[in-house]
């Protein structure tokens, strides 16, 4: 690994630096702590940064990453500080195996019905957004395009597309639909939640 010398400037981040730097680092959710792509070593300078909060611990935990000094680049904000970084290179990088997003019968035919309802519609979009008392929030759209940046699954004919900052939060997770009475509502077991609300719609990881 080789050290790279840098300063920050007031309110900048790390990643954004190194990205206008012209440094090759991996940035795979756009920077939204969503993934430990952009993991990086601070040699120096470390304790002129703030701390990293329990998100980005939680993160680098996930990853591995608990060497003295291990952050996520795109969490590291500039306080006019003079650093020393290093990005890890993996000699074998394990492959990633992508668990795909699911919809159940009743599911298939509840969104089935609601995309004949929207002229256009190719799809229906999942997402997650900040929200509820656990964290996060799901969100379910008809949508009439596909970006580059979605991972399309096909599920019991029913195609569902997710943008690559919500993944993360939902590859493997299942949709099924449940009545209440004369009512409908979207339940989600998501193996990746590890807290969620009395209402089910909110989740935290």
């Amino acid at each position: 690994m080789k050290n790279l010398k840098l300063s920050l400037d007031e309110g900048e981040t790390l990643l954004g630096r190194l990205l206008q730097d012209g440094v090759d680092i991996a940035h795979d959710c756009g920077g939204v702590l969503a993934c430990s792509s952009c993991r990086v070593v601070v040699r120096e300078g470390l304790e002129h940064l703030d701390a990293a909060s329990a998100d980005e611990i939680d993160m680098l935990d996930r990853a591995g990453a608990a060497e003295p000094g291990a952050r996520l680049a795109c969490q590291v904000e500039g306080r006019a500080a003079e650093l020393v970084v290093q990005i890890p290179r993996e000699e074998a990088p394990e492959r990633v195996v992508m668990r795909p997003v699911l919809v159940s019968a009743r599911a298939a035919k509840h969104f089935a019905a609601q995309l004949a309802k929207h002229p256009g519609a190719i799809a229906v979009r999942l997402a997650v957004e900040a929200a509820g008392c656990s964290g996060f929030g799901y969100r379910v759209d008809p949508t009439d395009i596909v970006r580059d940046d979605d991972k399309v699954f096909e599920s019991r004919g029913v195609r569902v597309v997710v943008n690559a900052a919500s993944l993360p939060y939902l590859q493997g997770t299942t949709l099924d639909v449940m009545e209440e009475g004369l009512a409908r509502r979207v339940r989600f077991d998501n193996p990746n939640a590890r807290r969620s609300c009395g209402c089910g719609e909110t989740f935290g990881v």
